[in-house]
């Protein structure tokens, strides 16, 4: 069972790359990154929805109304995550591998995890080594990883305790989570904004839940697969009990009147 299990996972990540990639994955498995034994992916549903607008999503952040959220984004990752030294990050959430180049470019060597096949065989066409995973199972093994970064999918998760927890297991000890999220105050569901940069918020901000339909939903993902609204108070209280230590928080530097992300670093303790 084990040796079949590790066929799938190393069929999962090596299908399609380049030889290069495939000898670097043969040292991260001497690391035992990929756990024996977990599910590879749970959550039907929320698969199914980001396979269906797999190339469309990868249009959007890469050149599309939603790239100027994504490069603001990297710009708060190489703030908060800093040099890698040819350490190992899990991009976690990783989409199509929009901000692989800015982890990267870090100095930073690099797997990416997601719930979308489809999503994961874009980024593979980067030369990203990837697997399929569900954020609060991972199929990774405990304190694998130097760094743990998950950019603009906090509202994707319905419990972020879990997500965090899982996090919490695959760093090792001093190990560094760095989350890029929609600002929960000012970018969250019932935020309604303007072309000049004011909001208001709606009733609904305090309501830690999923919402499927709502007129403020717009026309980007959020219409397509379904919001989680996350109340600051919740962002911050799964952070730390999952028994991270936060140690930094900032907002992106568009220069809008009111900041549209929020990015939030913390650590794991040494033992």
């Amino acid at each position: 069972m084990k040796k079949a299990v590790t066929r799938r996972v190393r069929h999962a990540v090596d299908h399609g790359l380049p030889g290069g990639i495939r000898a670097a994955l043969s040292e991260l498995r001497r690391r035992t990154v990929f756990a024996y034994g977990r599910p590879l992916c749970s959550g039907y549903r929320m698969r199914q929805r980001y396979d269906d607008f797999a190339d469309w999503y990868h249009t959007y952040v890469t050149s599309g109304v939603g790239e100027w959220f994504a490069r603001s984004a990297d710009r708060l990752l190489a703030q908060f995550l800093g040099p890698g030294d040819d350490r190992l990050c899990l991009d976690l959430g990783c989409g199509g591998g929009a901000h692989v180049p800015a982890l990267t470019s870090l100095g930073w060597r690099v797997i990416g995890v997601d719930i979308s096949a489809r999503q994961l065989h874009i980024a593979r066409r980067t030369g990203l080594s990837a697997v399929v995973g569900s954020a609060d199972r991972l199929p990774l093994a405990d304190e694998s990883f130097d760094a743990v970064a998950t950019i603009m999918t906090t509202t994707d998760f319905d419990d972020l305790r879990l997500v965090f927890a899982e996090a919490w297991r695959v760093l090792g000890p001093g190990g560094r989570l760095v989350v890029v999220a929609a600002h929960p105050c000012f970018g969250g569901v019932f935020v309604e904004r303007d072309d000049r940069g004011p909001c208001i918020v709606h009733p609904g901000y305090r309501r830690h839940q999923r919402v499927e339909e709502h007129p403020l939903l717009g026309d980007g993902i959020r219409s397509r697969v379904g919001v989680v609204n996350v109340p600051l108070p919740v962002l911050l209280n799964a952070l730390t009990d999952a028994g991270f230590v936060l140690q930094r928080t900032a907002e992106d530097d568009s220069g809008q009147p009111v900041p549209p992300l929020l990015a939030l670093a913390a650590i794991r303790p040494s033992r």
